[in-house]
């Protein structure tokens, strides 16, 4: 699942998935409240054949409504999130927001890179260290 507000930062994702050969379906969400809708099998989403709970959350922190941190806490306190990895990808290098995301639960933070190419490597080492590890392909 990737959680981010930004349909342009969104459709760089797709471009860097992509490009990095990153095989996994990857389930957009555009807010946290969307995220939370989703991961609760609330309204459309409670069709679980349709709508699985994903095997790892990547979220941007900075979003109107529910934030980064905001879905954080919310995976913290539904326990059945506890083993599903949270990867933090924002364009936020303040070192309190890193720690924040880490105590609330993230096993990664990265900082959005600002060259396209980079963040190709980024999403590659997500797959390498991250995706392909806990969302093996059958």
């Amino acid at each position: 699942m990737l959680v981010d507000d930004s349909p342009d930062d969104l459709a760089l994702m797709r471009f860097a998935f992509k490009r990095a050969e990153v095989r996994n379906p990857v389930c957009e969400m555009h807010s946290g409240f969307q995220a939370i809708d989703y991961l609760s099998g609330e309204g459309e989403y409670a069709d679980r054949e349709r709508y699985p709970l994903p095997c790892l959350i990547i979220t941007d922190l900075k979003m109107p409504g529910v934030d980064g941190f905001e879905l954080l806490e919310w995976l913290e306190c539904h326990h059945e999130f506890a083993r599903v990895p949270k990867i933090v990808l924002t364009s936020s290098s303040i070192e309190e927001d890193q720690k924040r995301a880490r105590q609330l639960g993230a096993c990664a933070y990265f900082v959005k890179p600002s060259q396209l190419n980079n963040l190709v490597k980024t999403v590659a080492e997500m797959d390498k260290n991250w995706i392909s590890e806990h969302c093996p392909l059958t």
